[in-house]
């Protein structure tokens, strides 16, 4: 009961509004056409390689070598990590400016709801639905394919893959939220995200700064094969732990932002 009045007064209507933006979400389309474009493309990657890859064995399961199974799980984690942001910023990137311009968010705040409230409620309803949709249930779909299709699957290690990719959903829905704030249209939201995303991979080719690729957000896909194929190195670790530190910092400091904004 403490704990819970605790939270209450840290932030008030904390709750309600996550439970209002899961609902959104669920009644999205957009959230279901993602979905079903995620998992149907992830299906194709078992069933052309069951197709294509040379084999070897008698057994209805095919036996690959493990170079071609890294292939399979290179294009799972493309497909999830680099079309899945793409998908996450889509689905996120209005969350802020549509209530806004319509004046939703100023009614909302009339109520006994605290501003930071407001803005983790959103971005933790969108992570979560985000992860679910992009993440967990279309790779359950592929692994399930895969494992039928495939001997020598690493189920395993997937799932700490699998783990590294919600980071990655985590990294870039708290981000396009935050973004939301300074920014009160979606072009400007889009162009900052998708830059922050894509732009740093071009960092590590600079001799210098060869050393930025072990904590730059944009490679978190890297990281997810890495963890998948059993290579486990010392990116594998510290660039989730710096997506988690970065997302941090960027959402304290919208938080501050926005409780100075007059809406």
């Amino acid at each position: 009961m403490q704990a819970n009045a605790k939270q209450t007064a840290l932030l008030p209507g904390f709750g309600v509004l996550f439970g209002k933006e899961l609902l959104e979400a669920r009644r999205s389309k957009r959230i279901i056409i993602f979905l079903v474009i995620m998992t149907g493309a992830l299906i194709l990657v078992p069933v052309i390689g069951y197709l294509r890859i040379e084999h070897f064995g008698t057994g209805a399961r095919h036996e690959i070598l493990s170079d071609d199974m890294r292939g399979m799980l290179a294009a799972w984690s493309a497909l999830v990590g680099y079309l899945g942001s793409l998908m996450v910023i889509a689905s996120t990137v209005d969350a802020m400016t549509r209530e806004r311009s319509l004046g939703i968010s100023a009614w909302i705040l009339t109520k006994p709801v605290s501003r930071p409230s407001y803005v983790l409620a959103k971005a933790s309803a969108h992570t979560a639905i985000n992860i679910v949709t992009l993440v967990l249930i279309p790779t359950a779909v592929w692994l399930a394919i895969t494992v039928m299709l495939f001997a020598g699957v690493p189920a395993s290690r997937m799932l700490l893959a699998a783990g590294i990719l919600s980071i990655e959903v985590f990294f870039l829905s708290f981000v396009t939220i935050a973004l939301g704030v300074p920014f009160r249209s979606v072009t400007p939201i889009s162009l900052v995200a998708l830059a922050a995303w894509f732009l740093p991979n071009l960092v590590p080719a600079i001799g210098s700064l060869n050393w930025t690729y072990r904590i730059l957000p944009s490679y978190l896909p890297l990281a997810a094969v890495s963890a998948a194929i059993g290579e486990m190195s010392w990116p594998t670790l510290t660039v989730p732990l710096a997506a988690v530190g970065s997302a941090a910092v960027l959402t304290v400091l919208a938080l501050v932002q926005f409780e100075r904004q007059e809406l």
